[in-house]
């Protein structure tokens, strides 16, 4: 990176004594695996844009890596450089991860949808060097980055020669190897720093959740960081393979997963909804999976009653983010129902603070750990927004959390998503019950101003079938027993709700159409 970088945080010599980090990297686990394991698969990829599908082997794998370093050091990128790829999802994008950690650069691996603008942004921002692109047609936004298509790469890699020992860098642990760029769902565009060992360590909580001996396949972009983690990453620590495909088509990932008798399957609500769903009209043999992990999002009970009916029983919840990777879990054996209501208990390593708690027991939820991020900064203004000497290497995750007297948080909202100025509204739990109600298809609730200027709860809408009025939303939720001071006062139905890639819904987007006026509210309770 063009910028230096924090100190390391203060527990750093615990985490290395711990057995969090380490002194090698994912390319030594690689190695590693090609000498012994050569053979076996690494990556099953279903490629239904060039309408094929691919396995490659760990002896594969590291041959690719190799020669794609090798090009890449002929192109000058050298350690501390960014090299920056928009793919869809194939099994190069691990390639060139692992071959940026060769050549001590850092990965900057941009979702395939990223207009040019954004792509300007990021690159220019984080000083990429080289842009590699699926095809010769996607030009723009790359501002003085060096471009390159998959195909060139390819053509280069067949010919090119591993580097010779002598002239590889010499490539630390804690440097830094992928720049994650996210907005989240509050629109401010930040760029996450993190290293080979926050990366590790990061697999390492999760790994406890992961298959021994079986296949993984996480429903997810592999520029995302569930993508990176359980798509890429996780084959190298557990030498058990991983599937993932090009499209979001759930029928396809269905296939697949029966096709190749997957044992854990990783996704968020939304995508799991839509599996089971699928799943439910045409039911196929899926008796080989094990678990499936929800992450990303709230877990609406719903979507966790589909998930055990259609798809597999033993359903664990995730929750953490793209700054620290997983950091809390429920436990498989846990009763029905706690997956929808807590987040769990902390994964090995991490830690938790919870501070500012208000009249009704709501409280910030701060985490530290091996797996933080070695910090991040604005990508338009290049502020650092955090770094582990900051709050003394606590991170202000900006959820509000609230206990649920039995030793187990439940998530309330973002703090972004408060409502008012008075009690918290358990947001997320408000969702999940309007998604209940027969004749909504999707729904969120965001605040907006009332007629004095006084922000109040709406719920956006996306019916099934005859659109609800607002009291009927409101009858449906004092139905299920929900506090009156929860319910929405207004009530906007639209054709279709802004995500992000992940399913996340953008409230920051919802919100600013609302004020404009072009998502009309038409109700208000009386």
């Amino acid at each position: 990176m063009s910028r230096s970088l924090p100190a390391l945080p203060a527990e750093s010599a615990s985490y290395y004594a711990q057995g969090w980090w380490r002194h090698g990297t994912f390319l030594d686990d690689l190695h590693a695996l090609a000498r012994t394991a050569a053979d076996r698969p690494a990556y099953l990829n279903a490629r239904t844009l060039l309408g094929e599908s691919v396995t490659v082997t760990f002896g594969e794998l590291a041959r690719c890596v190799e020669q794609f370093a090798a090009v890449l050091w002929e192109r000058g990128v050298r350690p501390g450089r960014v090299v920056a790829w928009q793919l869809p999802n194939w099994w190069e994008s691990g390639a060139l991860w692992l071959a940026c950690g060769r050549v001590g650069a850092a990965a900057l691996s941009l979702p395939p949808g990223t207009g040019a603008r954004e792509r300007e942004v990021m690159t220019a921002s984080t000083g990429a060097g080289l842009l590699v692109t699926a095809d010769a047609g996607d030009s723009g936004g790359h501002g003085t980055a060096q471009v390159i298509t998959l195909g060139d790469l390819m053509r280069d890699a067949a010919s090119a020669e591993p580097l010779p020992l002598a002239e590889r860098p010499t490539v630390q642990a804690d440097d830094v190897c992928q720049v994650l760029c996210t907005s989240g769902t509050t629109g401010r565009a930040k760029a996450v720093l993190h290293t080979h060992n926050t990366r590790y360590a990061a697999l390492r909580a999760a790994r406890t959740h992961l298959p021994e001996n079986g296949v993984t396949a996480a429903v997810s972009t592999l520029t995302h960081a569930i993508g990176l983690l359980f798509g890429l990453l996780s084959p190298l620590a557990t030498g058990q393979p991983s599937m993932f495909t090009d499209t979001h088509d759930p029928g396809t990932w269905l296939d697949l997963l029966a096709q190749h008798d997957v044992n854990c399957l990783i996704a968020a609500p939304r995508s799991l909804g839509e599996l089971a769903c699928e799943q439910q009209r045409h039911p196929r043999e899926l008796s080989g999976l094990r678990q499936v992990i929800s992450l990303a999002a709230p877990l609406p009970a719903p979507v966790a009653a589909q998930v055990r009916t259609h798809l597999c029983p033993r359903l664990v919840r995730f929750y953490g983010m793209t700054e620290a990777g997983p950091v809390m879990a429920t436990r498989p054996d846990d009763p029905a129902g706690t997956q929808e209501r807590t987040l769990g208990e902390p994964l090995p390593g991490m830690r938790i603070r919870l501070t500012g708690s208000d009249a009704t027991g709501a409280d910030r939820l701060h985490v530290r750990g091996p797996g933080l991020c070695r910090g991040m900064f604005d990508l338009r203004t290049r502020r650092v927004l955090w770094s582990p000497a900051h709050d003394d290497g606590w991170y202000d995750t900006d959820d509000l959390v609230q206990a649920d007297g039995q030793g187990n948080l439940r998530f309330l909202s973002r703090a972004a998503d408060r409502i008012g100025w008075g009690y918290v509204i358990p947001v997320a739990e408000v969702e999940g019950e309007l998604l209940g109600h027969p004749r909504v298809a999707e729904a969120t609730v965001v605040g907006v101003p009332d007629d004095d200027g006084h922000e109040v709860a709406c719920a956006v809408v996306v019916p099934h079938g005859a659109p609800p009025s607002l009291e009927d939303l409101r009858a449906f939720l004092r139905g299920r027993k929900m506090t009156e001071w929860y319910l929405p006062a207004r009530l906007a139905l639209v054709a279709a709700l802004p995500r992000t890639a992940l399913g996340k819904v953008r409230k920051d987007e919802v919100r600013r159409e609302i004020s404009a006026g072009a998502r009309a509210v038409c109700g208000e309770s009386a």
